[in-house]
C-alpha cells in the first residue's frame, strides 16, 4: 500500500504503519501445521487472531499489510481475515514438490541475501527439529558478482547442509563496464565451514543430485532456490530418491 511501512525484527511484534489509517501491530506469532497464527490489533486495540496458511516473518509482514490495505478500501476485515486463511500462496514460494524415502523436496525462487534467508527462516518454521539442506545456484548477473559474498554467507546462518551450485564463468553484462568481481561458490562453502556449517561446492546438477541422493537421510527437506529452473534439479532429485 502506498505509504505503508513495515518494521519487524526476530523477536518483535511486526507494525505496518499505513498514513490516515494508523499502526497495525502483528504479535504472538505461533506456527502449527496449518500455517502461521497471530493476533492482529490496530491503534493498541485487539482485531482478531488471524490465520495464514503460510511460514515465516516475511508472510506475515505481507499479510499484515494486505490487511491493512482492504481495509483501507472498505473490506470488513472478517471478510479479509477468512479470504487471507484460504489462500493458497504462489508457485515456487516454499512450493512443495514431492517426498521420497522420508526426504521432502522444495522449490523456491529466492536468489539474493535477504530473499534466501527469509525463506530458510520460514522452513525452519515449517519443520521444527528437521535437517534443512539448501541448495542453491547463484544464476542471476547480480548474484554472480562478489558484492553480496560475505552477505550470503550470513543468510545461510543455521542450515544443516548447504551446496552452492559451481556455475558457468559467463560474462557479466553491466551498464558500468566489465564486471571483473566475481562470485565463488568455492569461497562461500569455506565461509559456511569456518562458521560451522556443512557445506559444499560442486558443479552440475548431475553431481549435486547424485550427491543429495547418496546423502541425504530420512527426515530432511531439501530446499532447491534458483530464480530459474536450475536444470530441473528438483525432478531429478526426486527421481533419483525414487530410485
Amino acid at each position: 500500500m502506498p505509504g505503508a511501512q513495515v518494521a519487524s525484527s526476530t523477536n518483535d511484534p511486526i507494525i505496518t504503519r499505513v498514513p490516515d489509517a494508523g499502526s497495525w501491530r502483528a504479535s504472538g506469532l505461533t506456527a502449527d501445521a496449518q500455517g502461521t497464527r497471530f493476533d492482529l490489533s490496530r491503534g493498541g486495540r485487539f482485531m482478531a487472531r488471524v490465520r495464514v496458511p503460510l511460514f515465516g516473518r516475511v508472510n506475515v509482514e505481507n499479510a499484515l499489510a494486505a490487511l491493512a490495505t482492504v481495509d483501507a478500501l472498505g473490506v470488513p476485515l472478517e471478510e479479509a481475515a477468512a479470504a487471507l486463511a484460504g489462500f493458497k500462496g504462489v508457485k515456487r514460494r516454499q512450493e512443495v514438490r514431492g517426498e521420497e524415502r522420508g526426504i521432502t523436496v522444495i522449490d523456491d525462487f529466492a536468489h539474493h541475501p535477504t530473499a534466501v534467508r527469509a525463506t530458510l527462516d520460514a522452513l525452519r518454521a515449517r519443520h521444527p527439529g528437521r535437517r534443512l539442506v539448501a541448495v542453491f545456484e547463484p544464476r542471476t548477473n547480480t548474484s554472480r558478482r562478489r558484492i553480496f559474498q560475505r552477505d550470503y554467507a550470513e543468510a545461510f546462518e543455521g542450515v544443516g547442509w548447504a551446496v552452492i551450485a559451481v556455475v558457468p564463468d559467463a560474462p557479466i553484462y553491466s551498464i558500468t563496464g566489465e564486471v571483473t568481481e566475481r562470485f565463488s561458490a568455492e569461497e562461500l562453502a569455506g565461509d559456511l565451514r569456518s562458521r560451522g556449517i556443512t557445506a559444499d561446492a560442486i558443479e552440475g546438477v548431475p553431481a549435486i543430485v547424485e550427491r543429495l541422493a547418496r546423502d541425504c537421510r530420512e527426515g530432511d527437506v531439501v530446499i532447491a532456490m534458483s530464480n530459474g529452473e536450475f536444470g530441473g534439479l528438483w525432478q531429478h532429485l526426486l527421481e533419483a530418491l525414487r530410485g
